[in-house]
């Protein structure tokens, strides 16, 4: 088949890291392969690097305006009728609203959207969720099928008109990746030099007001003083997160590490994993906590309690609720033992349900049934 990816931006999350594994992936079946993405990120270099063709879309972005959304529905028809894909897969809501409605005129036969995470699901005003929301559902709608990378982001749409049999769920899927020893891991990240008895939590998280590491300087201000907080990633809120945990006076508890390559072979520099999300899919990063049988604390986001059963292979705390996230780390951070048992249990339950073989297997049986 002829399989065009499309995305709106081209860093590397996880979105961006799911259209990687299934172009790798679709050329290694003899597919011929090309992604369409807006940017010049990380995810572009990668594919570079792999062979896979990249197609840019100069006026994509995330920012709404409407002129740039008009040249870039232009593209993406134009881009169409001239690559005349078997398969367009699109991903991410400004991508799906565009791509699938240009897929629809340009006549491409299948057209697959997959929803890392709904939009509406973000802090914003009513109207603009409302707004959202609907124009979620006519992406849905106009695709042929829409895969949910967890059954509670299937659950929030099913029930509207029309594209309920449109739905399916597909998790995210990793593979086995190399990890860095403890000190080898700390030592690499400047890490060697904190107390003897100072326990680690850590996260790898863009610094976007989704992923509430906000909140987790508010429960690290309720800690003792030997937990340390070191964050692996890069982003909008970098400033401002440092300026909250100077006026917390935790800020010499805290460890912003920038862009890290690489980043989960470092995750056994850990001692505790969390993710404090407002809002979430199924997060590539706590099934690569798992997979490093990492203890993880974790906000009840999206498919997150899709991976951890709270007290048995993690904790799960209410989202924005920063004192329910303190008690939480306090408990593990004085029960080595039941870290030690909820980072093996995690680590058996990724490796049994959560293969990329398995993800990449049941999204290839979509593009034939589709």
């Amino acid at each position: 088949m002829r399989i065009l990816y499309g995305i709106t931006k081209s860093n590397w999350g996880g979105a961006q890291r799911y259209v990687y594994d299934l172009a790798i992936a679709a050329r290694e079946a003899g597919h011929e392969v090309s992604v369409l993405s807006g940017g010049n990120g990380l995810m572009i270099k990668k594919l570079d690097e792999a062979g896979i063709r990249v197609i840019s879309l100069p006026h994509m972005n995330r920012d709404i305006k409407v002129a740039s959304e008009l040249k870039s529905f232009v593209d993406i028809y134009k881009i169409l009728r001239s690559e005349r894909p078997d398969v367009f897969h699109i991903n991410s809501s400004k991508m799906g609203g565009l791509g699938t409605f240009a897929a629809r005129i340009a006549g491409v036969k299948k057209i697959i959207f997959t929803s890392h995470a709904w939009a509406f699901n973000e802090s914003r005003h009513w109207l603009q969720r409302l707004i959202i929301e609907e124009l979620s559902w006519l992406t849905v709608f106009l695709s042929h099928i829409t895969i949910c990378v967890s059954e509670q982001s299937k659950r929030q749409m099913e029930t509207k008109p029309l594209i309920g049999e449109k739905l399916v769920v597909v998790h995210n899927g990793i593979d086995g990746f190399k990890l860095l020893e403890r000190e080898v891991a700390r030592e690499k990240l400047s890490l060697t030099d904190l107390p003897p008895d100072t326990i680690l939590v850590g996260t790898i998280s863009e610094l976007h007001p989704n992923k509430g590491i906000d909140i987790m300087l508010r429960a690290l201000n309720k800690t003792t003083e030997n937990v340390h907080f070191a964050i692996a990633g890069t982003g909008e809120k970098m400033a401002e997160l440092r300026q909250l945990a100077k006026i917390l006076g935790v800020s010499g508890r805290v460890h912003f590490l920038g862009y890290v390559e690489n980043a989960r072979e470092y995750l056994k520099a850990f001692d505790i994993f969390t993710l404090t999300s407002r809002t979430e899919s199924l997060p590539y990063v706590i099934l690569e906590a798992g997979y490093a049988a990492l203890p993880v604390v974790a906000t009840r986001a999206g498919g997150i309690p899709e991976i951890i059963t709270d007290g048995k292979t993690g904790t799960l705390v209410p989202r924005r609720d920063h004192k329910s996230l303190a008690a939480a780390l306090s408990d593990l951070i004085n029960d080595r033992e039941k870290r030690s048992i909820f980072g093996e249990n995690l680590s058996k339950f990724v490796k049994e349900n959560f293969s990329k073989e398995r993800m990449v297997r049941e999204t290839f049986k979509i593009y034939q049934a589709a």
